[in-house]
């Protein structure tokens, strides 16, 4: 597969899943939806359908579903005003349902690609009390006492092993020590001497993986699981990240076009597996960051109905507009930096 095709594949998909759900949750409700874009500016191709306008258009860094009322209506004299049919007309929950149908469908997209991934590689199962070698450092004991790559230790000095982690108890004692090692089937002893001179033992290790190969629903469960247990830490990637742009320190927490070019070309000449795979962290990012709360993003406009529901609507359409409109200029800008930077990480500075 090649990097373009794998980039139009990732992020057309996830864009037009993102818009669909805006989309289906709007048309349930009975509101019209009169345009749906994949991308911005100028339309390439365009077709009519269900009542609403279908556009592939010129810049494919987005998308957007066109909700009747959800933009403010103008008066005679060009002022904007509160709109008063379709999204406005919908009750608290039914405007919510709007905002976050285009995070819940990425969501599910992302879990039904890491089910697919579960179902064909399997699921990843640690076994604790098993240390498998990964990596031996040339020149080090453990390359001198003839550890390899692979390896499974399976008990220290005789004693099984409780928790991987176990092997570090050799640097308590000098002196003699063995491993007891599962290699290729077949089991051998691996003695040494810890003189106490050595930092380490020059190993990188980890837990033994077994793979465990579920039933659709199963890989589904597992990776709705798994994708909540990472939700923190990737919130907290984000705001790294975000912090790190805005005061012009470039992180790799956080890519923009060049970057998505990148791990896109490396995901193909990786195979299909390694594409689906992207395509699901890229989904669970999508869905992250839509919900961060600031304006002209789904969080944002989130967070701008709750308040206006609070106050009994004070916030007024022209302050709502100018509000959205700062926020989209400042994600053009955040997009700007972060694509510089993702060149000076990449190309050199």
């Amino acid at each position: 597969m090649n990097t373009a095709l794998a980039l139009i594949l990732i992020l057309g998909v996830s864009i037009f899943i993102h818009e669909l759900g805006h989309y289906l949750a709007a048309r349930l409700q009975g509101v019209r939806v009169p345009a749906f874009s994949v991308g911005f500016g100028p339309p390439l191709l365009r077709m009519r359908w269900a009542g609403t306008e279908w556009r592939l258009s010129l810049i494919p860094l987005g998308g957007y579903a066109e909700i009747e009322g959800m933009a403010p209506d103008f008066a005679p004299d060009g002022r904007p005003q509160a709109a008063t049919r379709g999204f406005m007309r919908l009750p608290l929950w039914g405007k919510l349902l709007v905002l976050v149908g285009g995070v819940v469908m990425n969501l599910l997209l992302a879990w039904i690609l890491m089910a697919w991934v579960f179902g064909v590689q399997g699921v990843p199962k640690p076994v604790e009390q098993r240390a498998q070698i990964i990596e031996v450092v040339e020149g080090s004991l453990a390359q001198e006492v003839g550890l390899q790559p692979g390896d499974l230790v399976l008990a220290v000095d005789g004693q099984p092993l409780a928790r991987y982690t176990d092997l570090n108890k050799v640097k308590e004692r000098t002196g003699p020590h063995r491993f007891t090692v599962l290699r290729d089937g077949e089991t051998i002893e691996v003695r040494f001497v810890w003189d106490g001179t050595r930092d380490n033992l020059g190993v990188r290790y980890g837990p033994q993986i077994l793979y465990e190969h579920p039933g659709f629903l199963g890989a589904f469960a597992t990776a709705v699981e798994s994708s909540l247990r990472f939700l923190p830490e990737m919130l907290r990637s984000f705001t790294r990240g975000l912090a790190g742009v805005l005061v012009g320190r470039p992180s790799s927490e956080i890519v923009g076009p060049v970057g998505i070019v990148n791990l896109a070309g490396e995901a193909a000449r990786s195979g299909v597996l390694a594409v689906v795979q992207l395509a699901a962290l890229i989904n669970l990012s999508l869905a992250v960051f839509n919900l961060l709360p600031i304006p002209g993003l789904d969080g944002g406009r989130l967070l701008l109905v709750v308040l206006n529901t609070l106050t009994g609507g004070r916030i007024r359409p022209e302050h709502e507009a100018l509000i959205n409109f700062i926020g989209f200029v400042f994600l053009i800008l955040l997009m700007v930096i972060i694509t510089f930077q993702d060149v000076q990480r990449f190309f050199g500075s």
